[in-house]
């Protein structure tokens, strides 16, 4: 019987130690930043090739010439036109600014906003002169998660997920073209887009700097910076 009480005081006595250990570590919360801001810097390798332009819906045309590279070729007006190809000459980095709260120690919710310059020129497949022009602005707004899968004071590893809309404007210019009354387009339109992250990692205290690989209108490569506050005190 002595043996039953010695062993019932010992369970007792862990259960106070372990409850004030629990009482004792503080929560997520405490150790934690709630909020996030960073921006970073991707490749444009998907709207280079084009991708955004298959979902792009014209809003806004000057003439029947919208659409350079798809125009010759459609009629037997067009037969006699320059046979055209079309070479990217500069695209900018994509520049992402993105905001995330922190709901769960491994559940954030936030948004993105992305911008793209692409400029192309179409040159005569057998003289190789320029014979027309684009620059198109692609500003992307998309609605994000985030599943952080290792959260240290210093460390977190993550992936995440966002999607939403793409507003395009630029122009298209194009002076040599037979029985042509005016010389550009401008252009403006909306379009779906993405951007899966794989795997991410951030590093730092406050201020940290970050990486990601993934899949999207972000790229395929993302770095940058960023700065995490605002932990929750204890009461």
């Amino acid at each position: 019987m002595k043996n039953w009480k010695n062993i019932l005081l010992i369970i007792v006595a862990m259960g106070l130690a372990f409850s004030l250990k629990a009482q004792e570590e503080p929560s997520w919360k405490e150790t934690l930043p709630r909020h996030d801001f960073q921006f970073g810097i991707g490749d444009p390798v998907l709207l280079s090739y084009g991708v955004g332009d298959v979902l792009l819906y014209n809003l806004n045309c000057n003439s029947a010439h919208c659409g350079y590279g798809y125009y010759f070729g459609g009629d037997a007006d067009s037969w006699f036109y320059n046979d055209v190809v079309n070479t990217l000459t500069f695209a900018t980095p994509t520049l992402n600014f993105e905001y995330r709260y922190r709901f769960a120690k491994w559940f954030w919710f936030g948004g993105a906003v992305s911008y793209t310059g692409i400029f192309n020129q179409y040159k005569d497949r057998v003289t190789k002169e320029t014979v027309a022009r684009t620059g198109m602005h692609y500003l992307s707004i998309m609605p994000s998660v985030r599943f952080s899968w290792l959260n240290k004071k210093y460390i977190t590893l993550y992936s995440g997920l966002s999607l939403g809309c793409t507003i395009a404007f630029g122009r298209e210019y194009w002076p040599d073209i037979p029985n042509n009354d005016i010389d550009y387009d401008l252009f403006s339109g909306v379009g779906f887009c993405g951007q899966l992250t794989a795997v991410g990692i951030q590093g730092g205290k406050n201020w940290y700097g970050f990486a990601e690989v993934g899949f999207g209108h972000q790229g395929f490569v993302k770095a940058g910076f960023g700065y995490k506050f605002n932990k929750k005190k204890a009461e």
